[in-house]
């Protein structure tokens, strides 16, 4: 739909296999003309969308322009259930809900309508949404709503429009052609549904400690201890609280994270093995990104020659250890730590091997592995071995608690049907 993301497709044209033998259907599959006498009721020609909104849009939405209002003007607009008679107006059948043209009501599984609003004809531009969070449908008229017709409907309802007199036709819109935008400014209603639930998350009280404390442990977590340091000469400590303190392998591990991202990856190899050896003799994923940035800095300080060497002598080892189906020590027992056959290591040096089939590396499609952001990745492999070498566990406090967001918003989403668009972490810090 016009204005949100989806995960799942939405409504896009008129259903074709299921319209009524009374309209005709336009090649466009959006022009919609009636095509019979109008002699009695249920000389009704309706039509439907192939496909009812998309639950994982905050608000589902089409409008349909009335090209030609016929000869008494009875169209309609609404939602209706799959199994909806084409015979019958929107709204006069169970499981539909419509907005009348000739009268100006709505109705709501009932032949019987209700004031609603005006009457609509030739040229008026009329649309029907579901709103996801507030389980409302509302109609609106040439770009401004008509305000909430019903409210806690099902979700599954598809778009249906009503023909039911001679010379009527009408255009759809699903909101699917960049150049045929909505009449109706859906974007300032998705901006205000999201409002909504900022605002509903802001008003949650947070104690400022607690949040001190998330920060604390994520710098340390994460190695960064000059910046622990200026945050707690800033943090809010309640008088005569302790402060973080580091121990000698956290300052080792931060050390050895500066000298990755600075690319001096003898020295970080060095401190490695002298202060957590098993590191290397037992972490194959930590092993591989140490030996393949090695071989990355060679290459970046122009020494082809001694990164092919190393490549052979060192690289090509590790990716034998990754692709067989077990670890094998010097005495031939069968390693239990550190992954076995592991597809996501072979790939990564593969590609890293691959950096010496081109000339200009910075320049070709594996640039990304020269990047500082490469080191910044492998500086957080590292750490991680390091810390679960340490049993503090590989996951700082903050961490967890945005998995645990995750999990919950995916479980809520569950619980709602699948209603509403999928919570997306990084697209929800970006805001």
């Amino acid at each position: 739909m016009e204005g949100d993301c989806c995960e799942e497709s939405g409504p896009t044209e008129v259903n074709t296999s299921t319209i009524s033998h009374l309209v005709k259907v336009n090649k466009d599959k959006l022009t919609v003309m009636y095509n019979g006498k109008a002699n009695h009721r249920m000389d009704v020609g309706s039509v439907q969308a192939n496909r009812p909104f998309s639950r994982s849009s905050l608000v589902g939405y089409f409008e349909m322009t009335v090209l030609n209002a016929g000869t008494r003007g009875c169209m309609s607009i609404g939602l209706a259930s799959s199994d909806f008679k084409n015979t019958g107006h929107p709204g006069w059948e169970p499981g539909s809900y419509g907005y009348h043209g000739d009268d100006g009501k709505k109705y709501c599984h009932s032949s019987r309508g209700e004031p609603y609003a005006s009457k609509f004809g030739s040229e008026d531009v009329v649309g029907c949404g579901f709103n996801f969070a507030s389980r409302e449908i509302f109609f609106t008229k040439n770009g401004k709503s008509l305000g909430v017709a019903f409210i806690n409907p099902d979700d599954s309802y598809f778009p249906t429009v009503g023909l039911h007199s001679e010379g009527e036709q009408i255009r759809l819109n699903f909101g699917e052609d960049p150049q045929l935008p909505f009449m109706y400014p859906l974007h300032l209603l998705l901006r205000e549904e999201r409002e909504k639930i900022a605002a509903t998350v802001s008003n949650i009280p947070m104690s400022v400690m607690d949040i001190n404390q998330l920060v604390a442990n994520f710098l340390r977590h994460e190695g960064y201890l000059e910046s622990l340091a200026s945050f707690e000469q800033c943090a809010m400590l309640p008088q005569g609280e302790k402060k973080w303190s580091s121990s000698e392998n956290e300052m080792k591990r931060s050390a050895i994270r500066q000298l990755i991202i600075q690319g001096n990856m003898e020295e970080a190899e060095g401190t490695i093995r002298e202060r957590f050896p098993s590191v290397l003799e037992k972490n194959l994923r930590a092993k591989a990104f140490i030996n393949s940035q090695k071989f990355i800095e060679m290459l970046l300080a122009e020494q082809q020659d001694d990164a092919i060497m190393f490549a052979r002598e060192n690289l090509s080892k590790i990716l034998h250890e990754s692709s067989t189906d077990s670890q094998m020590s010097e005495s031939g027992a069968e390693e239990k730590e550190g992954p076995l056959r592991d597809p996501e290591i072979v790939s990564y040096l593969q590609e890293v091997i691959g950096l010496l089939a081109y000339e200009d590396p910075a320049s070709s499609p594996l640039a990304h592995l020269l990047s500082s952001e490469h080191r910044k990745k492998v500086a957080d492999v590292v750490n991680t071995a390091i810390l679960e070498q340490d049993n503090v566990g590989s996951r700082s406090d903050l961490e967890t608690l945005l998995k645990q967001l995750v999990a919950c918003q995916d479980t809520l989403r569950r619980m709602k049907g699948g209603r509403g668009p999928k919570f997306v972490l990084e697209e929800a810090i970006r805001k």
